[in-house]
């Protein structure tokens, strides 16, 4: 009596199934603290002096993370499309968390990209003008529009014509978006504008 094929014909389909599905994906790459001589995978500036948050993209294959000195320049970089497919873990500073102005680069401070909370068309200035500011939670992104004004946006909102258009006000085409209280006090500084032009932010050479 010839003996049943069907384990054998099992074990080779299932292993044809797994080389079908490739290897698994990489873990995720945690944060890590930034320093003042890095310098911006976009802009080519080294993180010293800029106010505002900074970000991080972690790339397969690479070891260590492209840095970069404000939201705007990630979000630039982020969603070109030769970058997109290559991407793993995205990280930006809780805007909670640091002193605008002055940012640390404490690995702590920084927070899943992709679920993270982004008020764009608000008055504070990162490192080139007019940026986003990334918060943890909702709550705390919707307390800084009452402040500052702008509109809260997730992740997938932020685009590509959105980031090359950026301004510091809000745009008459985004009814959600609300312009800053009369009279409001920015949360790191009267004039965060003039104190940003102030640092020293220099080119790599």
């Amino acid at each position: 009596m010839p003996r049943n094929p069907a384990p054998s014909f099992l074990a080779v389909l299932l292993l044809a199934l797994f080389a079908a599905c490739g290897k698994a994906p990489p873990a995720s790459e945690a944060a890590v603290d930034v320093h003042d001589g890095d310098v911006c995978a976009v802009c080519g500036m080294y993180l010293r002096g800029s106010p505002g948050p900074r970000a991080q993209a972690w790339v397969a294959g690479q070891g260590k993370p492209q840095v970069f000195d404000s939201i705007r320049d990630f979000f630039a970089w982020v969603l070109q499309p030769e970058h997109q497919a290559n991407v793993e873990s995205l990280y930006v500073q809780n805007s909670a968390l640091i002193d605008w102005q002055h940012p640390t680069g404490a690995a702590n401070s920084f927070i899943d990209a992709r679920r993270a909370y982004y008020v764009a068309w608000q008055p504070l200035p990162g490192s080139m003008g007019a940026t986003l500011a990334p918060f943890a939670t909702r709550a705390d992104a919707e307390a800084f529009v009452a402040r500052e004004g702008g509109a809260v946006l997730t992740f997938a909102q932020v685009t590509s014509d959105l980031v090359a258009n950026l301004d510091d006000h809000c745009p008459t085409a985004a009814p959600a978006c609300h312009a800053p209280p009369a009279g409001a006090a920015h949360a790191q500084g009267d004039d965060p504008m003039s104190a940003a032009m102030a640092h020293d932010h220099t080119p790599m050479p």
